[in-house]
């Protein structure tokens, strides 16, 4: 079981939106190398690369609720940080033959579609009547495209 990108998790900030479907894809990466019994260090390695997006990613949604003035940065980054100790527990246990990489995925799965269906859908509630805009906001169209990008003339 994985995650599949769904424009029912876009928030509508094209930074925050682009890394949740990084995240979604390495979630598939780890899947396919458990399904194609990759070696066991190349299972962690992928796990280590999902764990080091995720600390990005929450650094920048973090980065976003406090441009924009999100009233429950606080609850919302211990949610995060949760997810990162349970990340580096469960890769322990994997290390140590202790917990199966296909658990992992599968909690992380499941952790990823709720919390951006539950807890970052809040965000994008609180974005879309904020007074207070993202840094850098206006200069998203530039990188991210909804559809091919128009060569410069």
């Amino acid at each position: 079981m994985y995650v599949c990108w769904s424009d029912k998790y876009v928030l509508g900030n094209a930074l925050i939106d682009t890394q949740h479907r990084m995240l979604m894809m390495l979630c598939r990466k780890l899947d396919i190398a458990i399904k194609t019994r990759q070696d066991p260090q190349a299972i962690q390695r992928v796990i280590l690369e999902v764990k080091k997006f995720a600390e990005f990613h929450f650094v920048s949604e973090q980065n976003l609720m406090h441009e924009i003035g999100y009233p429950e940065v606080e609850a919302h980054s211990r949610l995060h940080n949760t997810l990162l100790l349970e990340l580096q527990t469960e890769l322990q246990k994997i290390r140590h033959g202790s917990e199966f990489p296909e658990d992992l995925l599968y909690m992380l799965n499941h952790w990823l579609m709720d919390h951006i269906a539950s807890e970052d859908a809040k965000i994008e509630s609180y974005l879309r009547s904020a007074a207070k805009r993202p840094i850098g906001d206006s200069l998203y169209s530039e990188f991210f495209f909804a559809h091919e990008p128009v060569a410069p003339s």
